[in-house]
């Protein structure tokens, strides 16, 4: 019994780490022009459709029911999800002008949209920069007080972005950014357990849909990359779960997004 309530514990710790700063859909789109300057755009999407599934079944351990959720149960959870939400006074998505308000220098806010689904949200940004380098002081907006409830997993978008000039060459790299270790991070903060293979696998059914994309575009002649797949002068790097596993333990590169340009 006592095992289960630290399971539990640890669920609910994780979830609420989800709900808080969890991001399941993650792209990031840069269009370079040959001076380096360009745009950029980047989608962040959250469903929380998986942590409903969850949290029903954890309701139905707690209870003493056994065997996999019902779909009059899974219904039931939904609805209770859904009115919950609209029952909460929560935060506004951010608007433009917050967007805007702490740009950094040489960076604009082309467009801006923020999209509520059934069960999740989406947000979306274009932007406009006269050097690439400058994405890395994009951040998304934090509420004033540095409430935990108001931070986002995502909160520098183009973190670890690295653009490097050498003779003829321009190589562009960064880390990608995996939510999933960033709820682990936000959990182990929170006094969750050590995670067992039960823990692990309640996590991986959280993150099953996660989906991160990069996409890079410019006007120049290729020397190397280890890009997923490459469409015309596009080159695009997939990661799922799976993924980023394989990424952790082969530790041989951690640039998993490196391209060297010839100029």
């Amino acid at each position: 019994m006592e095992g289960f309530l630290v399971r539990v514990k640890f669920v609910f710790v994780v979830l609420l780490c989800v709900f808080l700063t969890g991001c399941f859909e993650i792209e990031q789109s840069i269009n370079l022009q040959k001076d380096l300057s360009g745009t950029a755009d980047f989608h962040m999407g959250i469903d929380m459709e998986p942590m409903i599934v969850i949290m029903a079944q954890v309701g139905r351990e707690m209870e003493g029911k056994k065997g996999p959720i019902s779909a009059a149960e899974l219904a039931k959870a939904k609805a209770d999800f859904k009115k919950q939400q609209k029952d909460k006074k929560s935060d506004p998505a951010p608007d433009r002008k917050e967007m805007e308000k702490d740009l950094p220098p040489g960076v604009k806010l082309l467009d801006f949209k923020a999209t509520e689904k059934e069960f999740g949200v989406a947000m979306d940004m274009k932007f406009g920069f006269d050097k690439v380098a400058h994405l890395i002081g994009v951040k998304m907006p934090q509420k004033e007080g540095g409430d935990p409830t108001s931070k986002n997993v995502m909160d520098t978008p183009f973190e670890g972005l690295q653009v490097i000039e050498k003779g003829g060459t321009i190589t562009v790299q960064t880390k990608p950014a995996n939510p999933a270790e960033k709820v682990n991070e936000e959990a182990a903060q929170q006094g969750g357990p050590k995670i067992d293979p039960e823990m692990e696998k309640m996590m991986k059914d959280a993150f099953a849909k996660m989906r991160v994309v990069y996409r890079l575009t410019a006007p120049f002649t290729i020397v190397s990359h280890n890009a997923t797949r490459k469409e015309g002068n596009t080159l695009i790097w997939e990661y799922d779960m799976k993924r980023f596993e394989e990424l952790a333990k082969s530790k041989k590169d951690d640039f998993g997004v490196k391209v060297v340009y010839r100029r």
